[in-house]
């Protein structure tokens, strides 16, 4: 068994198939004008136990191979990807249109494994990858034998960084391979919904084909949703006797307008409702320091899932065999956690919770518009009634999002509240989960940095480490403030240990990136110099400036991860992180030197002259 990483390249009078052996480093290149190159490609990708990888190859690089290994000559061959790329037909469409059949291997397609609907660059640079480049020849150019091995360095770079991302995808492709053999299916180039669509499709054995789109979709309060607030038994009366709308073009249900445009308004909150999740707006740059009370986030298990397996809730659309299937991959993963079969639990929790996006997918065989209205108002209106106890016994709610709410109240009320919460667990026959927090800085109910009893972090959204979902965005600067309420290390001290990777930012720029005249590439990066020559970035289209580059250097090129440049602007990083504590509601913490550092120049008033002389 063996692993190829592959990309190729097509130019009108070039086409290049690049691989490297994931396990020993071996590269395979191959053009197609070199002697026999079409039998020698069919042979080496057709060789038994191998199997090849690469990112949005099903759609363009497997139509390329096949036309490559068919004999097809390189002016074919780019028409065939122009047809794909620029015309934007669909692969087999494309293959159909030039007589191509497939060249069948062994292949995972990365894209839809990747969490994120990105780019290879940006990955690139989400994984600190040593180079960005985009490619280095005009891909209508007819290039000359001398750039050839330009073409190629870019093409090994790409690669490259497939490579790693394979490498960052491992957990995910093993929960694939389980559940291919699971059901039979290969689903390892697919997204975690669209193996959850099919894993229904092969268990209950689904067909594709057009779903009808309700014009009216109602939605039924389970029993046990009542409340004492009379502004709130009114709205839930109101939501259950109102008929839904439906977009007959998307399929989605139209929120209505006393739902959208209204927040709800209760206790010491105010929260915003809808077709989706719940969310707090009452919650802006706060922080919280839990002192002599009890702060913690309550929060429902599995909530979605639950919903659907104890409410009764039957989707028009798939009936009672969905739920009864739905339950029975509930179960099974109950009893992995139990066992700790980790794989096992992994696998079927994508099952469960990849189910719910489809629900909502016109395109899907899960489509039941029905069924994700009901789950999302009772959890809306769950969240709401679980609220109202709480406040009841003298707990304050600080946030409110989807799946749970933060909330504090005097320690001497924690036997009452957990009393309280185990009781609404009966009647609802949802199970809660408590997080203690010392610190809950919010910039809003999305964002913000909490700090747990024993001093580890809880970050989310704008905040949160680097990963596959998020470009990086100086991440020093959100992590100094952590460290900062987390332990009392003063910024600078955080700042200056950290390594080089932390102080980058990267985004996309539509058009490309430029600085000092030198094109970079779509996907930019760079981190923040002390150099006064450089310019900032700018759009190459439009010149227009790229935000947050002034007194940046680009940096597509970073060999070095941890060691800082002898240009890096610490006192930039210092002002962002205050900034951030700002954003935060931490600037009561904060010193008058420190806010002076921030706040804007003062505009310094024009003197009139009276023209007297």
């Amino acid at each position: 068994m063996s692993t190829w990483v592959f990309d190729t390249e097509t130019l009108p009078n070039r086409t290049l198939f690049c691989a490297k052996n994931a396990d020993t480093g071996e590269w395979f290149d191959i053009w197609r004008h070199e002697p026999e190159a079409p039998a020698r490609l069919m042979k080496f990708v057709q060789q038994p136990g191998a199997t090849f990888v690469g990112f949005n190859s099903r759609s363009f690089d497997c139509p390329v191979v096949a036309a490559f290994c068919l004999g097809r000559s390189e002016i074919e061959i780019k028409r065939l990807a122009d047809d794909i790329i620029v015309n934007r037909l669909a692969p087999w469409v494309a293959m159909r249109k030039f007589a191509l059949r497939s060249v069948i291997i062994d292949d995972i397609d990365l894209i839809e494994v990747a969490p994120s609907f990105v780019g290879l660059k940006a990955y690139g640079a989400r994984m600190h990858m040593p180079r960005l480049q985009d490619m280095p020849i005009h891909h209508s150019a007819t290039i000359k034998p001398e750039q050839e091995p330009m073409l190629l360095e870019y093409c090994h770079n790409d690669v490259e960084t497939t490579e790693e991302l394979l490498r960052q995808l491992d957990g995910e492709l093993t929960l694939r391979v389980q559940m291919s053999r699971q059901y039979g299916v290969d689903m390892r180039s697919k997204s975690d919904s669209q193996m959850a669509e099919q894993a229904y499709i092969t268990s209950m054995k689904l067909k594709r084909g057009d779903n009808e789109i309700p014009k009216t979709i109602t939605y039924t309060p389970p029993a046990f949703l009542k409340f004492h607030d009379d502004h709130l038994t009114q709205l839930l009366s109101r939501v259950g006797g109102h008929v839904f709308e439906m977009n007959l073009s998307t399929g989605h249900v139209v929120l209505p307008e006393f739902l959208g445009e209204q927040t709800v308004k209760f206790g010491r909150g105010e929260y915003q409702l809808g077709v989706g999740g719940i969310h707090s707006v009452h919650d802006r740059k706060v922080c919280h320091v839990a002192g002599d009370d009890v702060i913690c986030d309550i929060d429902a298990a599995s909530f979605y899932p639950s919903i659907i397996l104890e409410c009764g809730f039957v989707p028009a659309s798939l009936g009672r065999k969905f739920v009864d299937e739905y339950r029975q991959i509930y179960e099974r993963r109950l009893e992995a956690k139990r066992t700790g079969d980790k794989v096992t639990n992994e696998t079927l929790k994508i099952s469960l919770n990849g189910t719910f996006g489809k629900l909502a997918s016109r395109y899907s065989v899960l489509y039941s518009p029905d069924l994700m209205l009901a789950v999302t108002l009772t959890g809306q209106f769950t969240l709401l009634m679980l609220i109202e106890w709480l406040e009841r016994v003298g707990a304050e709610t600080l946030s409110a999002n989807t799946d749970g709410i933060a909330v504090r109240y005097p320690r001497y009320l924690d036997e009452k509240v957990n009393a309280m919460v185990a009781e609404f667990s009966q009647v609802s026959r949802f199970t809660f989960e408590f997080t203690p927090y010392r610190v809950l800085a919010m910039k809003d109910v999305n964002n913000y940095i909490a700090v747990k009893p024993d001093r580890k972090l809880k970050v989310k959204g704008i905040y949160s480490e680097l990963t596959l979902k998020k470009n990086p965005t100086a991440q020093v600067a959100a992590d100094a403030v952590g460290q900062w309420l987390a332990h009392g290390t003063p910024f600078t001290d955080h700042i200056r240990s950290a390594p080089f990777v932390d102080f980058i930012s990267a985004r996309n720029v539509t058009g490309g990136g430029q600085q000092n005249g030198d094109y970079l590439g779509k996907v930019v990066r760079w981190y923040q110099s002390t150099d006064v020559s450089m310019e900032p970035i700018r759009y190459a289209s439009n010149g227009n400036k790229v935000p947050k580059t002034e007194g940046a250097r680009a940096c597509m090129t970073m060999l070095e991860k941890t060691q800082h440049p002898a240009d890096l602007d610490y006192d930039w990083y210092n002002r962002e992180a205050i900034k951030i504590a700002v954003a935060v509601g931490c600037d009561k913490f904060l010193t008058g030197e420190q806010l002076a550092l921030i706040a804007p120049p003062l505009k310094q008033k024009k003197v009139r002259k009276n023209g007297t002389g």
